[in-house]
């Protein structure tokens, strides 16, 4: 199983994406809840994240595991490739000179051994022109040999993961020119060995057998072999091969050449011949698509417009989502700092309520009776939605409201500080868990009055179990916050009481 220490290349990465959307366009969507979560981990970029999401998937189906077998096959195939076509090389260099029992045709041999070669790469150079005006042709362009060895590779393993990697690898590399620098690569390569294999079949051949050299003609002049041999030597004579001397080519095609400087000429004319035609062109190609190559695939990027990749983007991309808490917790939570010495508190209570759930009522009883004395309240049973107005904290009266939103929260902050009550209780919902933002509320609340308490407000019947658990930490809470026990109230009736004065 791939993990991330072998971590894929990103090439890899999205023939490995590429291989997922097939599948699922093919076969239906993935269970992916695991590897959406993974994604989104990840910055919000659409790629990066369609890349992770697939690496997990690969994972869990096979895919990973697949593409690394495929790569240790695509080794072992080429290697035996490799092998393979330098014995044939020697075997052509084998074929066209002979056991040394007859003369040398040093036109034959040299159309023997370069024709094919020539004429592959003739075909191949005009294929890539044509190419050029189209989007590349996908795998079936690069060369017979490097089309060869993928077919090979694909073959030895069926396995149903196997079997998705070649189609996924066409659909990735089907919008450029990488698969024809690829596959011309090894296709180039096998020839350069091929040839290499020829010449130094050659080379042992002459080195352990003894060979005449004649060149035969019924209606051309012995100046046009001249010419041929001493254009085709110019270029190996650059490093250091002979080339035959026009009075050498005329006595070659006059009898066998046997003399022995004869023969050393044409011999290293032949070997010259099949290294500057043959091996070193095949070299420069391969060196030259191994750089496209490279280069292409680092350019390669997923085609996000693909239905495949388009329906991710609202789960991978979503316009909102839930991020917890990224900031560290204070280490000291804000402490009410004008508690209990506000020199322009007046004599009226503030009964606010911090989102309440909607099964516990609100106002309570007593402060409906009381606001029905004075008006100062929504009608029994409704909960208000906004602060309490100017002079509802009048002296005797109650002013309520509730705080479910942040604008309901900064106008009881105002109002507050334009009329700080003498008495102020706060009711919260005891079921909830408190956090940062509820207590950090209920100090800056507490700095508006003279004195605070928190109403643990349960519903009627309420058990305790969980419920329990959380009144606690409320009271943990606010003790950080510099509240007292005795500041958190649990009855209605000690509610309505402290808030009456009458404890």
């Amino acid at each position: 199983m791939l993990t991330r220490s072998a971590s894929l290349t990103p090439f890899e990465s999205r023939w490995l994406a590429e291989t997922v959307r097939r599948h699922e366009e093919r076969h239906g969507a993935l269970e992916d809840a695991a590897a959406v979560a993974a994604a989104r981990g990840l910055p919000p970029e659409l790629e990066a994240r369609i890349l992770r999401r697939a690496e997990v998937l690969g994972e869990r189906e096979g895919w990973c595991d697949a593409l690394l077998r495929w790569h240790g096959r695509a080794r072992l195939v080429l290697g035996l490739l490799a092998v393979l076509v330098a014995i044939l090389g020697c075997g052509a260099a084998a074929g066209v000179l002979g056991d040394g029992s007859r003369a040398v045709n040093v036109v034959w041999a040299l159309g023997g051994l370069l024709g094919v070669h020539l004429a592959s790469l003739v075909l191949w150079l005009g294929a890539m022109l044509l190419a050029g005006q189209a989007s590349g042709g996908g795998l079936h362009s690069g060369g017979v040999p490097g089309r060869l060895w993928l077919r090979l590779v694909s073959m030895l393993d069926r396995s149903p993961q196997a079997a998705e990697l070649p189609l996924a690898l066409a659909g990735l590399l089907g919008r450029g020119r990488a698969a024809a620098w690829g596959i011309g690569a090894v296709s180039h390569g096998l020839w350069a060995l091929a040839l290499a294999g020829a010449a130094a079949g050659l080379l042992l051949l002459f080195a352990t057998r003894r060979y005449g050299f004649v060149w035969e003609t019924t209606i051309l002049p012995a100046a046009a072999f001249t010419s041929l041999t001493s254009a085709l030597g110019m270029l190996p004579a650059q490093i250091g091969f002979p080339v035959p001397d026009a009075a050498l080519v005329a006595a070659s095609g006059n009898a066998v050449m046997m003399e022995e400087g004869g023969r050393h000429a044409w011999a290293g004319w032949l070997l010259g011949c099949v290294l500057a035609y043959g091996v070193l062109p095949r070299l420069l190609l391969t060196l030259g698509c191994v750089l496209l190559w490279r280069h292409a695939t680092g350019r390669i990027t997923l085609d996000l417009t693909r239905p495949g990749y388009a329906r991710l983007r609202a789960r991978l991309l979503p316009d909102s989502e839930r991020i917890g808490v990224r900031d560290a917790a204070p280490e000291t939570m804000p402490r009410p700092g004008r508690r209990g010495v506000h020199p322009d508190a007046g004599e009226g209570r503030a009964l606010l309520a911090l989102e309440l759930g909607d099964d516990l009522r609100w106002p309570p009883s007593f402060a409906d009776a009381v606001s029905a004395e004075f008006g100062a309240t929504e009608p029994a049973g409704q909960a208000a939605s906004s602060a309490p107005r100017p002079g509802a904290a009048s002296e005797g009266a109650i002013a309520t409201a509730r705080l479910d939103s942040r604008e309901q929260r900064r106008a009881a902050l105002a109002h507050l500080a334009a009329h700080p009550p003498r008495r102020l209780l706060v009711a919260v919902d005891p079921r909830q868990t408190p956090d940062r933002g509820s207590l950090g509320l209920i100090a800056q609340l507490a700095d508006h009055a003279v004195d605070t308490c928190v109403w643990a407000l349960a519903a009627p019947g309420a058990e305790a179990g969980a419920a329990g658990e959380r009144l606690r930490l409320w009271r943990e809470g606010l003790a950080n916050l510099g509240f007292g026990d005795d500041a958190v109230i649990t009855s209605s009736a000690d509610a309505r009481d402290w808030l009456g004065g009458l404890r």
